[in-house]
């Protein structure tokens, strides 16, 4: 067993991140156009109306070419409540934070990523 108690002075160690992001236990995402907005909007209850998602999710980005997250990756959490419009960038919109996530991803690159914040509320409320 691996353990570690976090705080502020002790934050989570790099190695433990990491061992997070290779593990599998997270869906493994592509960095390929649209691939991550189509992830966030079907797997994140997206609410119809108001565009929000309606539970939190955390995946794993890595280079499309490089099969996996042990070569570099992003590991991304999506608080509920964050808005998301459609499941592809319409040509022409202007990049947004989810364009950055879908950027090349250097080897051996590692980084989180938080989209949205824990305050935000989800969708049901405005039904």
């Amino acid at each position: 067993m691996s353990s570690q108690i976090l705080n502020d002075t002790t934050p989570l160690p790099t190695p433990m991140l990491r061992e997070m992001a290779n593990s599998g236990a997270f869906h493994e995402i592509a960095n390929h156009p649209n691939t991550v907005r189509h992830h966030i909007y079907y797997f994140s209850m997206r609410h119809k109306k108001t565009g929000k998602t309606q539970k939190s999710i955390v995946f794993a980005i890595y280079q499309t070419s490089r099969h996996g997250p042990q070569n570099g990756y992003r590991l991304c959490l999506v608080h509920q409540g964050y808005f998301i419009a459609a499941p592809e960038r319409k040509e022409g919109d202007p990049e947004d934070e989810i364009d950055k996530l879908e950027k090349d991803i250097p080897q051996g690159h590692e980084e989180m990523v938080i989209l949205g914040s824990p305050d935000q509320l989800g969708g049901e409320e405005s039904e």
